[in-house]
């Protein structure tokens, strides 16, 4: 009985182990070595520093918790939130914010969609937008000014995990957000989404 499990046991970790290097091989490998090259070719551009600062915000309010940035290639996805993903949208993304909870609509093309007054109004009060929205208000982000030294700081630790930005950029980047508010910051990221990726003829129709 006791070697009929343990033979068991040792089949489980050998076929776990086999079908893990597999997938490793299959989709983590070769993207070592396909990043730079989607560097080369890409139309994304890295975020600016109001952006970047924009994409903390979005992290730091939990915007990830309910809302994706993965529209998958099906039809009813594509007709409600555009283009599906390809790679070359997070060439310069660390770490992803693909999120698997879609409370909210997913976000990779709303760049596309809505100018910068909607997503300020309705980041302060969304029902006043969508009166069945359930997503909270945020209007102290716009009475909160950036910290300077955190957007540098944030730009340095990009380039250290390869984003092309020099350093000439990245101190000139202190005129950018001097000033800014983190509702500023928020609206610009929202406002870069799926733009530099776009198709030709546009997304959202």
């Amino acid at each position: 009985m006791e070697e009929s499990i343990s033979k068991s046991v040792m089949a489980f970790i050998t076929i776990t182990t086999v079908v893990v290097l597999f997938s490793f091989f299959v989709w983590v490998f070769p993207g070592f070595f396909f990043t730079n090259h989607l560097k080369e070719i890409t139309t994304a551009k890295p975020y600016t520093a109001l952006q970047l600062a924009g994409r903390d915000v979005y992290m730091a309010e939990g915007c990830v918790a309910c809302h994706t940035q993965m529209v998958r290639n099906l039809e009813p996805e594509r007709k409600r939130y555009g283009r599906p993903n390809k790679m070359e949208d997070d060439v310069y993304e660390f770490n992803f914010l693909w999120s698997s909870q879609r409370t909210g609509p997913d976000l990779t093309n709303i760049g596309l969609k809505y100018t910068e007054s909607w997503h300020k109004q309705h980041l302060i009060n969304p029902q006043a937008v969508v009166a069945d929205s359930i997503m909270p208000q945020y209007p102290w982000i716009f009475e909160k000014k950036l910290n300077v030294s955190h957007v540098i700081a944030s730009m340095n630790a990009m380039k250290k995990l390869g984003v092309p930005y020099t350093d000439t950029q990245i101190q000139n980047s202190l005129n950018k957000v001097e000033g800014k508010t983190r509702g500023d910051a928020l609206v610009a990221y929202l406002m870069s989404l799926g733009v530099d990726t776009r198709e030709k003829g546009g997304d959202l129709n």
